[in-house]
């Protein structure tokens, strides 16, 4: 077999406004032409289906839901690969981790390949030992970051030489901004002279959206700052009711999910991811590398990407006194905030850029193809 226009597809139960989502688009928007890039949403499209429909790439929607209730829709995704007969499966997130790889191996694709992308400490036991004997007809896992990797074959019990560690990489264009930062500060509502953190995740209990409520509530030198809450979640209602009890309403600014992340991040001040557990975010590397300073949790892969007190804070996660310290820290501090902010562009730039994502992940295919053929 050569790797010449061989088929790659992406499968996901649904391409939504998240990091492995974006790795899929930056993949398909960048792989060498001797792949042919496919993407298939196992239930639907997404948000960002549509963006990977938008570059050329044909994005297949199968409308099926696969779990232990609805076993058949198995059948579903193999007979859209038994039609495609791509060369490669790449999977991504947990429906397609399972139930991707199980029809791609039972349907004899010659190279599957799976993805990490986050610590689960608590992944169902089922889940895991499921995932434990696809090992057996998966070529590689692809996982975000070290710790990652770490974790993942201590709790599937994964052959080590089947988890390759590639980092989540970012497309630094989408840090540009395109408006001016008074002018977006204008159309947000907020005070000309305010201090503004930002941050940019999913509304989920992994996140810690509260405990940064709680650190702004608590924390007298953070009782003028104003945050942008930008994406969507099963916890948007609980976090907009948690803001109003704490008497944040005025000042944490729910944007919902956004695109035009350059012009948010250009409003900033300071970035905030309080997350309880991670793999390798990539909305704190787009931060990092639009040059701004970032407090971060020391969880998973953060502290892969952040050298605490050069290149942002660390700290312990859902420590409300010591994230709020942090912030005020860098809250009183603008020529602080300034050179961190500087620091942590230069280290995440040569790192996490999109063409050495894209090399290493292509370079692994056709390895992968070579011993398939």
């Amino acid at each position: 077999m050569t790797a010449a226009r061989a088929k790659v597809v992406y499968l996901a139960h649904t391409f939504a406004v998240g990091g492995a989502e974006e790795m899929v688009l930056n993949l398909v928007k960048h792989l060498p032409e001797r792949f042919q890039p496919m993407a298939c949403g196992i239930h639907d499209a997404g948000p960002i289906g549509e963006e990977i429909r938008r570059t050329g790439t044909p994005v297949a929607v199968l409308g099926l839901n696969p779990g232990l209730r609805r076993p058949f829709d198995l059948s579903g995704i193999r007979a859209y690969l038994r039609e495609t007969r791509p060369h490669i499966v790449h999977t991504f997130l947990l429906t397609a981790s399972l139930y991707g790889r199980l029809a791609a191996i039972l349907e004899r694709v010659p190279v599957v390949i799976g993805t990490e992308v986050n610590i689960y400490e608590r992944k169902k036991r089922h889940h895991a030992i499921a995932e434990r004997l696809l090992m057996a007809g998966t070529d590689r896992v692809i996982v975000s970051a070290a710790s990652v990797r770490d974790f993942y074959i201590d709790q599937v019990h994964a052959d080590p030489a089947k988890v390759d560690v590639i980092y989540n990489a970012v497309d630094f264009e989408q840090a540009r901004a395109t408006t001016p930062r008074a002018a977006m500060r204008a159309a947000l509502d907020l005070p000309a002279g305010a201090v503004v953190a930002g941050v940019i995740a999913r509304l989920t209990e992994q996140k810690g959206h509260r405990f940064l409520f709680e650190a702004m509530a608590t924390t007298p030198a953070l009782s003028q700052l104003h945050l942008l809450v930008i994406g969507g979640g099963d916890l948007q209602q609980d976090l907009v009711a948690r803001a109003a009890a704490l008497g944040l309403s005025a000042r944490v600014h729910f944007l919902g999910p956004r695109r035009d992340l350059g012009d948010l991040l250009g409003a900033m001040d300071l970035f905030v991811m309080p997350s309880l557990w991670e793999g390798l975010p990539l909305s704190l590397v787009l931060a990092m590398g639009a040059g701004v300073a970032s407090v971060a949790t020391a969880v998973a892969g953060i502290p892969e990407v952040i050298d605490h007190d050069r290149t942002g804070l660390l700290v312990p996660p859902a420590d409300v006194p010591a994230l709020g310290a942090a912030l005020a820290r860098l809250i009183t501090d603008a020529a602080q905030r300034e050179r961190m902010g500087e620091a942590g562009r230069a280290s995440v730039l040569p790192r996490f850029g999109v063409e050495q994502y894209v090399e290493s992940v292509t370079r692994l295919y056709d390895h992968l193809l070579g011993h398939a053929a």
